[in-house]
């Protein structure tokens, strides 16, 4: 597969298609052929991405890293072939690209890269969308974890959230069986007991929370203005009303209230009775 294919086949947008088109046609693949397979396995990610960084030299609006990591994906389509994934699950996976670049154009007004960092779990297959939701493999301390992302534009009815959970179970047993079992856990600011000050039970935020047992939280940390408001360093006085919970929660922060950014563990059969 082609970058260009890739693009279409992802629906990344036209503007960004043409700056990835120009960037390939300078970009010294050969060169930095080591770097670029590095991306495709987790013990290397860091050193690689920055020794990428290093090469490619001035990247203002990230489209040369992106690049490189679309030929990355590209490769990466084919191990899904071989291991019989769907190509639904992998457009599902990699629609992350179009998403974020998309995000940062709502947000300020062009195009721009800033998510390498975090491409690497899609490139190297440790993360995967099915359904509404995201899960990550991993090891901490010798034992399989499953973490669970919530995609910005995930629908979290319950029925939906089920069927992304019971999907994931099947797909683990699947082609992944050493996962079979593992915890499946989350930190997110969603998970923040606070939000019951701003939200009613009834939302579905705070019936997701229900299919969790909630551990640790870091009380201070101030996570959920990036995704809320798109910036910690907003004045209070200036946030943005443009949605139902932004306007809610401004006056709660403005008292001097805080939105925790928490880590829980799923409850058995969750996404049931919450």
């Amino acid at each position: 597969m082609k970058i260009i294919e890739l693009c279409n086949m992802l629906e990344i947008q036209s503007e960004v298609q043409e700056k990835l088109i120009e960037c390939e046609k300078h970009i010294d693949f050969k060169g930095m052929e080591q770097e670029i397979e590095q991306m495709k396995h987790p013990e290397c990610w860091e050193g690689a991405l920055e020794r990428l960084k290093c090469l490619l030299r001035s990247d203002e609006d990230g489209m040369k890293i992106l690049t490189c990591q679309l030929r990355c994906a590209c490769d990466t389509y084919a191990r899904y072939e071989e291991l019989g994934i769907s190509k639904e699950i992998f457009i599902a996976t990699m629609k992350f690209f179009p998403r974020f670049l998309q995000d940062h154009k709502d947000r300020h007004g062009s195009y721009r890269y800033v998510w390498a960092w975090w491409a690497v779990r899609q490139i190297s297959m440790v993360e995967y969308r099915i359904g509404e939701l995201e899960y990550e493999m991993r090891m901490e301390n010798d034992r399989h974890l499953i973490d669970i992302h919530i995609p910005a534009d995930a629908d979290m009815t319950i029925g939906k959230l089920r069927n992304s959970y019971l999907e994931a179970l099947d797909f683990f047993k699947k082609y992944y069986p050493d996962f079979i079992g593992a915890d499946m856990v989350c930190s997110s600011w969603l998970l923040a007991p606070s939000l019951k000050n701003v939200l009613p039970e009834s939302s579905k935020i705070m019936q997701f929370q229900k299919a969790f047992d909630i551990g640790h939280m870091d009380v201070d940390s101030l996570g959920f203005m990036d995704w809320i408001y798109g910036s910690k360093d907003i004045p209070l006085e200036e946030l943005p009303e443009d949605t139902s919970l932004q306007r809610k929660l401004k006056p709660y922060l403005r008292n001097n209230g805080k939105i925790e950014w928490a880590s829980g563990k799923l409850i058995s059969n969750p996404f049931y009775e919450v």
